[in-house]
């Protein structure tokens, strides 16, 4: 289960790299790359410690709240405009205004969907933690 939460990580790492807003270019770079590193890491082994673990994936939880707080915040903006999309020629960071109104809900519930992983992945680190008394976790390999 944790390594296919890890492949997960790796993918939403990966989109959020390459599909972010120049607007949110520090989350969007930083996270994605945090996020694949993390996944990687998890992947490989590479990780023992169950407790950093934990700090990692609620690290990674805070980036899936950033990527909602910041796609989220323009779409009050976009009412007015969903009716008459197609006769807006208007460019925003290299975007036509259609398909900037697609492209934000589409990176919010990716924010979401890396607050589930995440917050999966550190839950069912931490029952693990509690379950035994040992510092490394059973089921990556």
């Amino acid at each position: 289960m944790e390594k296919a939460l890890a492949i997960a990580n790796v993918v939403f790492g990966v989109v959020t790299f390459c599909f972010h807003d120049p607007e949110s270019a520090t989350v969007g770079i930083c996270g994605g790359i945090y996020l694949m590193v993390f996944g990687l890491l998890l992947i490989s082994s590479k990780l023992k410690n169950k407790v950093i673990i934990i700090g990692l994936g609620v690290k990674a939880t805070f980036i899936g709240i950033a990527l909602i707080s910041l796609y989220t915040k323009s779409f009050d903006s976009y009412q007015g405009l969903l009716d008459n999309c197609q006769l807006i020629a208007t460019v925003i960071y290299g975007l036509k205004q259609c398909d900037r109104i697609a492209w934000d809900p589409i990176m919010a519930v990716l924010g979401l969907l890396i607050i589930v992983v995440n917050s999966f992945l550190a839950v069912i680190t931490y029952i693990s933690k509690s379950n035994s008394n040992s510092k490394t976790i059973v089921g990556l390999d």
